[in-house]
């Protein structure tokens, strides 16, 4: 179906952050038989296969925060010639929804829908308003949100904001709702690593070091899994194979569900992807935020979580082995703490923010979309 009336254009930044909802409501859209174009940039290439039977573009775009003038500059160039060619591309598609995700190259097409008055319809990953979500907002008809307190800039964008979580990967959902169990006594104790896509060395410098200085009661039973960069994982491997720590590396885990419903306690970034993953599955963690993300937004996701009891939280600049070793030697004596933990998670959870989601964008649909995006698109 190509009419204007089931036309939705999705406008997504080109990491997993952006994408992983983006594909999640791609794929609830075409169940319910809209035609879904994704709009991305020439990162979302790596992402082609996660979107089978959707049609992606890509437009230029780039990041003001560009270091040096020269580079600034060229961010805002791109961001124009993307502007211009998002705006043909809405023209020739006509749809009826336009819904942005966040990330710069999501603003050329979201800005375009906007140009041609095309509803627009904003979702939110995080527990604040990124850079361009906080710039369309007065523009959009509704901003979906992933905490149910974002962080509002005034009254008038609050009020056009409604809670419908953040749509997780399939792969998850099975586990909302399996009961936990803490770790046996003197049984096997499950950690899982996780550090995300950016910023990950610290984990892999410090959780080795911090484990190995465990009790040796704690430390021999670990099992230990970590996703680790690839110019750390030789040196990791090592520093587990010194204090005899059972660990399974690798830069990539295709069972992150799997693993999820295994461990006991996740160390994590603090992502927003993550931490929903992380309460769908109910699991406690231990997160440590990136301190360099944008508008410190993994720093308000992780207190949001220590907030409601789900996690426990160290600051980047304070995670030291030391820290991380009195942390997680308090985490691991007390698995009575680690189940309360587990139920606070899980309340977090939720299952239907796809679902939720494309309601939204239903919402948004004007009933005469085909009138109405047709002229514009002739305009």
């Amino acid at each position: 179906m190509t009419s204007a009336n089931t036309s939705i254009v999705l406008a997504s930044g080109g990491t997993g952050g952006h994408i992983f909802p983006a594909r999640a409501l791609a794929e609830e859209l075409t169940a319910r038989g809209f035609a879904v174009t994704l709009i991305t940039d020439g990162r979302g290439e790596k992402f082609e296969q996660l979107f089978p039977g959707v049609n992606i573009l890509q437009v230029r775009a780039g990041s003001p925060s560009a270091r040096g003038i020269v580079g600034k500059i060229k961010a805002i160039v791109s961001l124009i010639i993307g502007f211009f060619q998002a705006r043909r591309a809405l023209r020739r598609l006509k749809p009826a929804v336009v819904v942005g995700f966040g990330g710069y190259p999501s603003m050329p097409p979201a800005a375009a829908a906007a140009s041609l008055g095309i509803p627009l319809l904003l979702h939110e990953q995080n527990a604040v308003l990124g850079r361009v979500n906080k710039l369309l907002a007065s523009r959009a008809h509704i901003i979906a949100t992933s905490f149910d307190h974002t962080e509002s800039p005034d009254n008038e964008i609050a009020n056009k904001m409604i809670y419908t979580g953040n749509p997780v990967r399939r792969a998850i959902l099975p586990l909302f709702g399996r009961r936990y169990e803490s770790p046996a006594p003197e049984g096997e104790i499950k950690l899982l690593v996780l550090g995300g896509s950016q910023g990950a060395t610290i984990l892999s410098e410090v959780v080795p070091a911090a484990l190995a200085a465990l009790p040796d009661d704690l430390k021999s039973r670990l099992h230990v899994t970590q996703q680790c960069r690839a110019e750390d994982l030789e040196a990791v491997r090592g520093l587990y194979g010194d204090a005899h720590i059972d660990a399974n590396l690798s830069t990539f885990f295709d069972n992150v569900a799997e693993l999820l419903g295994e461990c006991h306690l996740a160390i994590t970034r603090s992502g927003a992807s993550t931490l929903s993953e992380l309460t769908v599955a109910g699991r406690p963690s231990l997160l440590v935020p990136y301190k360099h993300a944008m508008d410190d937004h993994q720093r308000k996701n992780g207190e949001n979580a220590v907030a409601r009891g789900a996690a426990r939280l160290i600051l980047q600049d304070n995670f030291t082995v030391e820290e991380a070793c009195r942390e997680l030697t308090y985490l691991l004596r007390h698995p009575d703490c680690l189940s309360v933990m587990a139920t606070a998670s899980s309340s977090l959870g939720e299952i239907h923010a796809a679902e939720k989601l494309a309601d939204l964008v239903e919402k948004c649909k004007p009933a005469n979309s085909d009138n109405k995006n047709s002229g514009k698109a002739a305009a």
